[in-house]
């Protein structure tokens, strides 16, 4: 090597240097400050400063190294230089995209010691035998980002619902394999993703999915496998939402009748109470609870798809029996019991007999009264009606019956004028059978004709 060389730096080997400058070196002093003065390094097509393609600024312009003899070591003094912490890895084979300009360095060796790359030993500035193909890379941990967690629909679920927890390297885009984990137990996942998330799909939430998560990621290259750093904690609740049941009263008939929030009642009455809900467990069973005493034993629900039902029968009401009641609905899901809410309260009132019999007769006789005031009603307008109607009969009876009797009188006048023809006609009749006789009697002594006889016989009939 040169003393042109060892100034400019073109040529350096570190071991010469040393011996140079530090065993009477006329310009040791100088020659230091100039060698040592590093080049300027870049790391370009990674997901940020930290991670990339190395290229060097030399003379005026930017140029890649060459993969061949590229360790960890020179990557280490690498990320040393730019201010990102340690290596993690030495890609080759330009795993971060071809470069484009001149190649400045080949078969670089470092011992992880020095402060920047162009310190380490080399072939020399633009000596290689490479192409684009083996531009080396660097991932250096201060570029590694911890994944996110993110929990959909929400951090709390519904027991039953679909869950999706989701793993995120937003600075990823190469590809690389997510592992799902739980702060507790041996749970594990691992899905491998050729983008920057990964999504774990669980289709019902069970119970046993409660818990912290955490996302791991790492990403394996052709020698080695780069680990990211671990994530934060989600917390992830599998619960179960029942709904709030409704209380009403039900008639002799089963059929709702209304829903109200004081009820009184007498002593000795039937009742029934309804409890009811919307919900998709079924299974489940009804309590009756009252507010000055425990609940009541379980009536298991009837109904179908997201509607359940129960009957709570008190036959004979008792003043035991009054105070605030409300439903409350349970159901078992894995095992595990789960009640819901109460329902609204409804307070019962019972009333004694006496004064409910007093209300009761006097409702009964004023009902008794109004029918028989009705009926009496009734009667006298038929009454009524039926007097009229007889008056206007008897009027027109009368009015025809002076008409039959006028013409009677007529017919009456007629006939006895016929009678008296008639007795008249008889008297005659019997004066001729009179003469007759006695002219039959004479007749004996006196012989007749015919021809006079005849008109004899006959001169009778003629009325005179």
């Amino acid at each position: 090597m040169g003393f042109i060389d060892l100034f400019t730096c073109d040529r350096f080997d570190h071991g010469l240097f040393v011996k140079l400058c530090l065993f009477g070196c006329p310009f040791g002093l100088y020659r230091m400050f100039f060698c040592f003065h590093a080049a300027q390094v870049r790391l370009v097509g990674g997901s940020g400063q930290c991670s990339g393609r190395v290229e060097v600024f030399y003379k005026g312009q930017w140029g890649t190294v060459c993969d061949d003899d590229w360790q960890m070591s020179n990557a280490d003094v690498v990320c040393r230089q730019i201010g990102c912490g340690h290596a993690v890895s030495a890609p080759t084979s330009a795993h971060f995209g071809r470069g484009s300009g001149p190649i400045w360095l080949d078969n670089v060796e470092c011992t992880g010691q020095e402060v920047a790359l162009t310190h380490c030993e080399h072939r020399g500035f633009g000596e290689n035998n490479c192409g684009h193909g083996e531009d080396a890379g660097v991932i250096c941990l201060g570029d590694l980002q911890k994944p996110q967690i993110t929990l959909s629909p929400s951090a709390d679920v519904l027991w039953g619902e679909k869950v999706e927890i989701t793993c995120t390297v937003a600075t990823e885009h190469l590809g690389g394999t997510f592992v799902l984990k739980k702060t507790q137990g041996s749970f594990t996942k691992e899905k491998f993703s050729d983008h920057e998330a990964a999504t774990f799909v669980f289709p019902q939430a069970e119970f046993n999915l409660n818990g912290s998560y955490f996302c791991e990621y790492h990403k394996k290259l052709a020698d080695q496998i780069i680990y990211y750093p671990q994530g934060n904690t989600a917390d992830l609740s599998v619960k179960v939402m029942l709904g709030t049941p409704s209380i009403s009263l039900t008639s002799a008939h089963q059929t709702v009748i209304y829903s109200p929030v004081k009820l009184s009642i007498t002593k000795g009455s039937a009742l029934s109470i309804t409890c009811s809900i919307h919900s998709k467990f079924s299974g489940g069973v009804f309590y009756l609870s009252r507010s000055d005493k425990n609940i009541t034993e379980a009536i298991p629900a009837f109904g179908h798809s997201i509607f359940y039902m129960a009957y709570f029968e008190f036959p004979e009401i008792d003043f035991k029996d009054q105070g605030d009641y409300a439903c409350v609905y349970a159901v078992n899901i894995s095992s595990i019991p789960f009640c819901s809410s109460p329902s609204k309260t409804l307070k019962l009132t019972v009333l004694a007999t006496t004064s409910s019999s007093v209300v009761a007769a006097v409702v009964s006789v004023l009902v008794i009264l109004l029918v028989l005031l009705a009926i009496g009603f009734f009667v006298w307008r038929k009454k009524w009606r039926g007097a009229v109607i007889m008056v206007q009969f008897n009027n027109r009876l009368e009015t025809k019956k002076q008409e039959l009797d006028d013409r009677g009188n007529g017919a009456l006048d007629e006939r006895e004028r016929t009678n008296q023809l008639y007795d008249r006609g008889q008297h005659d009749s019997m004066k001729r059978v009179n003469n007759n006789l006695e002219f039959e009697s004479t007749e004996e002594n006196v012989p007749e004709d015919l021809a006079g006889r005849v008109c004899y016989e006959r001169e009778p009939l003629v009325d005179p």
